[in-house]
């Protein structure tokens, strides 16, 4: 609770609490949307934002005494282990939730100088943190709104300070100081943002140090090299995008499969990578080749060409629709696994940018070796029911003919569902297929694929990512972490690998309004992370080479021979007008603008003191419009001249009135008279007439 002050004092010291839990605030948010906080710490963060917004209000009173204070800070203390080692076993993730407790104690508890200090210093650890934690265009937007708010916080304090020095309180310029100290703030931070984003440009950098600072930080989700039937599912929920796909050419085709690793070890439980060595892919600048000569040469099917984004990658893993022919990437080392997969060497967290030339028909035949064939066939002890099954549904006929039969059996008989089971299962394969009949796209997968092999058709697992949607804001395909996906590889004599999906497809619908809003929210992600996290000497070079062609094309004769200024002169003829009308209207508004807002909010304050009564201060307001109406008359006050050397200079026709004013205004103004504003008023009308 505010102490009782002048109402001008009063003004500044709000602003100023409310400055200061802006700065707060900001950098919470910024901290929260790295996604480090878990939600316990959100809503409780929050919470203690929100109840010190209601206290500087007024609506609340809050008094926490300091021993409580201490208390949940010693408790804290023993809290810190507990949740490093039991609850979020991440050092930099425990360190988060502390800097998020530290703030909302100190904000609700914070009551003189130092206190103040201590929650700006709070403050400015958190944006520190989101700094290195988020990748994020929101981080701008925070960012933008702390540096409004530490002004703002800055400025309100240096006048809260001198206010409390000083003995008199009348030299504040009016109680309405507060949107002024706002706008100030604002402009200073345009100011600032102005000046950084041309140092930003000039100065290229990396951000490779964040990811070499913290391991640990959040990194691509939806995909892995292993898949565990207990385990996932959850996945399937999470809508962050983890990669983003620019085609080159057309359009891309929908429901495309984004492959990422085949998994051929089964164990009962989880399906993963063999043990098997790397291959070497010889690339000569940044170009590799990864088809043979009789793949590259085809023409039974048409060509996609595109750019792949991946966020964070902790795998390596490269995602690629089609079958890869060109592989254009800037990494040390691109390796092909034994599933035909391709990885870049060292795995560094960064993020993975590379360029695919892919070949959209389907695959050559190719051999599968007697030794290969084994290891696609073999299994762990199963389930004599899924055996018996396996026959029932392939029936007779062809690899080819088995693996459909199959596949529309699980796709109408069964149905998909992200729901895990709630207790453990021995054998999870088994309660999909016999007792649950509903799961996700891995027991789909797993279950297709050991049906195959009892029936002697190798095959195996792939993961990756499916569909994703096309972001016509930003001109990129976007893949979330829910378009995770897994599918069944068969090998089919004469055929070779062939790719399955005994998932049961998902109902399209047209994307609401909360979609849309993404997709804005996305495309400026993706420029964020383009030409802001991986800004580097490329990018700059880029931006450069567009500055000097847009130069040069306004410089050059059009494509029909005549200049610039021909080809311009249409588009005037159009829209001259209307940009002269324009032109005339913003130039109306910044010469007269703040005049007749002036005016208007002179009115307002006029009618209000006349309604209330007003309080000692807001004859100033009363003061100021005496001035303007004097002013329209010619009579304009002199800086220098004191409100009663003003009068005394006026001619005998205003004397008399202005001086009577004046002496009124003294009473109220200084002598704390504020009965008095009704006779002001009453005399400023007559000296307007």
């Amino acid at each position: 609770m505010l102490p009782a002050r002048p109402r001008t004092i009063a003004s500044v010291e709000r602003f100023f609490q409310f400055s200061l839990l802006g700065l707060v605030a900001s950098g919470f948010f910024a901290l929260a949307a790295s996604r480090y906080p878990d939600r316990a710490t959100v809503i409780l963060t929050f919470a203690a934002l929100i109840a010190r917004g209601l206290g500087i209000a007024g609506l609340i009173k809050i008094e926490i005494p300091q021993k409580i204070v201490t208390l949940a800070a010693v408790g804290y203390i023993l809290f810190f282990p507990i949740d490093y080692y039991f609850l979020s076993g991440d050092f930099l993730a425990s360190t988060v939730h502390g800097v998020c407790f530290l703030a909302g104690v100190k904000i609700l508890t914070a009551r003189n100088t130092r206190d103040y200090a201590y929650t700006g210093a709070v403050a400015f650890i958190e944006l520190i943190g989101a700094a290195l934690l988020s990748f994020e265009a929101s981080f701008f937007i925070w960012l933008a709104l702390y540096i409004v708010f530490a002004i703002a916080a800055f400025t309100s304090a240096e006048i809260r300070r001198g206010i409390e020095r000083s003995t008199q309180t009348a030299y504040v310029a009016g109680e309405r100081i507060g949107w002024r100290l706002g706008i100030v703030a604002v402009m200073a931070t345009c100011g600032i943002l102005s000046i950084t984003a041309l140092l930003f440009l000039v100065v290229p950098r990396t951000a490779r140090a964040a990811a070499m600072l913290f391991p640990n930080a959040p990194h691509l989700t939806g995909f892995s090299n292993v898949v565990d039937l207990a385990t996932f599912g959850e996945i399937g929920r999470d809508t962050r995008p983890v990669m983003h796909v620019l085609s080159y050419s057309r359009a891309l085709p929908p429901n495309l499969k984004w492959r990422g690793a085949a998994l051929s070890n089964f164990d009962g439980m989880r399906w993963s990578e063999p043990p098997l060595p790397v291959v070497n892919v010889s690339a000569r600048y940044g170009a590799a080749e990864v088809a043979d000569q009789l793949q590259r040469s085809r023409r039974d099917g048409r060509r996609m060409l595109y750019r792949v984004d991946v966020n964070s990658s902790d795998t390596g893993t490269l995602f690629i629709a089609g079958i890869p022919e060109y592989i254009n990437l800037s990494a040390p080392r691109l390796v092909r696994t034994s599933e035909a997969s391709f990885r870049v060497l060292p795995v560094t967290g960064d993020d993975l940018h590379y360029e695919v030339s892919a070949f959209a028909g389907t695959p050559l035949p190719e051999p599968l070796p007697a030794s290969e064939r084994g290891r696609y066939l073999r299994l762990p002890p199963v389930d004599t029911r899924t055996w018996n099954l396996a026959r029932e549904w392939s029936g007779q006929g062809s690899s080819m003919e088995k693996a459909l039969r199959i596949q529309g059996h699980l796709r109408r008989e069964f149905e998909y569902t992200l729901e895990t089971p709630k207790a453990p299962v021995r054998d999870p394969l088994s309660h999909f297929l016999f007792v649950s009949k509903r799961g996700y796209c891995e027991y789909f997968a797993s279950a297709m694929a050991v049906m195959l092999r009892t029936v002697g058709v190798p095959s195996r697992v792939a993961t990756g990512f499916q569909s994703g949607y096309f972001n016509d804001v930003s001109g990129l395909y976007v893949i979330r972490a829910s378009d995770a996906h897994a599918w069944v590889e068969a090998w089919i004599e004469g055929r070779g690998w062939v790719t399955f999906d005994p998932t049961p497809a998902a109902s399209a619908r047209t994307p609401g309004l909360g979609e849309r809003i993404n997709m804005y929210f996305d495309a400026a992600d993706s420029l964020w992370r383009q030409w802001v996290v991986a800004y580097d000497l490329g990018h700059q070079a880029m931006l450069a080479g567009k500055l000097a062609n847009g130069l040069h094309q306004w410089s050059r004769p059009g494509a029909d021979g005549g200049s610039w200024e021909a080809s311009m002169l249409p588009a005037v003829k159009r829209w001259g007008a209307w940009l002269v009308a324009l032109a005339l209207v913003a130039t109306m508004l910044i010469v007269a603008g703040p005049r007749w807002f002036g005016s208007a909010r002179a009115r307002v304050e006029l009618r209000r003191i006349r309604r209330l009564g007003g309080s000692s201060s807001d004859a100033a307001i009363v003061y100021r419009s005496m001035l303007n109406a004097l002013g329209k008359r010619g009579f304009e006050k002199p800086a220098w001249f004191t409100p009663d050397e003003f009068a005394r200079h006026l001619p005998a026709q205003e004397r008399a009135a202005v001086a009577r004013f004046t002496t009124v205004y003294n009473k109220v103004r200084f002598g704390g008279n504020a009965a008095g504003n009704a006779e002001l008023i009453e005399l400023l009308h007559k000296i307007e007439q």
